[in-house]
């Protein structure tokens, strides 16, 4: 009569774990060795049914969360997949979670490491080529935009007002600045208010992300809007970042008033400030 060997819950819950994160067994943790001594098949976990065998049974629990995984990361990088074309970015995803699989509960971090994935295996190594560069930046932002979305802050505060005093004024708690090489904001806007833009030929450019009652807006800015609010992003308050603006762009205090003004008004408009 055959022996069973009990296995630790414990066990089976991290061997199963590891044969659905790494399918094709292409990281350096071994399935078998998370099981006790004695077991030497699958068949000695997992049994044979009257019409599937226990590879088969093990196969569509395999199929279904690769599938699952797949289409989070279709969720978290819908620009990217349209801008690689369906076929080429579940080849890149797949590769991409069978060499590097997620052991987070979380799956809004499944992608955290895809552009690094996208620079570490980009198909012109020999010969660099611009969309390649605009695909990993693509990337990037789609990604930051969803931990952006996650993040926990402060949310009871009072948003300034035209009339606010500007010691007052404060950066929101969620915001963040980018800067790119492509008009990566523009292209991602399109295509998601359903045009079909073509890739685009390299341009600098700069947005704001914010967030405020969870819903997240992005604009475009100037580079000089990125430098003045990358000071406030430091530390400085805005005293201390228009005195500093002013130098590093030799603006005497008349010019820079007039364009003071203007930017204030247009980002107590758009929510980006308290007090």
């Amino acid at each position: 009569m055959e022996q069973k060997i009990n296995i630790p819950l414990a066990n089976f819950q991290e061997w199963m774990q590891q044969l659905l994160l790494d399918p094709f067994q292409q990281t350096d943790v071994k399935p078998e060795n998370l099981l006790p001594d004695g077991i030497n098949s699958l068949k000695d976990v997992i049994h044979d049914s009257k019409n599937i065998s226990a590879k088969d049974h093990l196969a569509i629990y395999q199929r279904s969360y690769i599938a699952r995984l797949r289409n989070c990361m279709s969720i978290q990088f819908s620009a990217l997949e349209y801008a690689l074309g369906e076929e080429i970015f579940y080849s890149f995803a797949d590769d991409y979670l069978a060499s590097q699989p997620s052991y987070n509960y979380n799956l809004a971090l499944l992608g955290k490491h895809f552009p690094e994935y996208l620079e570490a295996n980009r198909p012109d190594k020999d010969q660099k080529e611009d969309w390649i560069d605009f695909v990993i930046e693509l990337a990037q932002f789609e990604y930051d935009l969803g931990i952006i979305f996650e993040k926990k802050a402060e949310e009871n505060y009072q948003l300034a007002k035209i009339e606010s005093q500007d010691k007052e004024l404060k950066l929101v708690p969620i915001c963040e600045f980018f800067e790119f090489h492509f008009p990566i904001r523009q292209f991602y806007s399109a295509f998601k208010n359903g045009k079909e833009p073509n890739l685009p030929f390299p341009s600098k450019s700069y947005c704001i992300v914010l967030r405020h009652n969870f819903k997240l807006a992005v604009y475009d800015i100037q580079k000089e809007q990125f430098e003045f609010l990358s000071y406030l992003k430091e530390g400085r308050n805005i005293i201390e970042a228009k005195s500093k603006f002013k130098v590093d762009h030799a603006i005497i205090d008349f010019e820079f008033n007039q364009v003071w003004n203007n930017w204030k008004r247009r980002w107590i408009e758009t929510k980006l400030f308290r007090y």
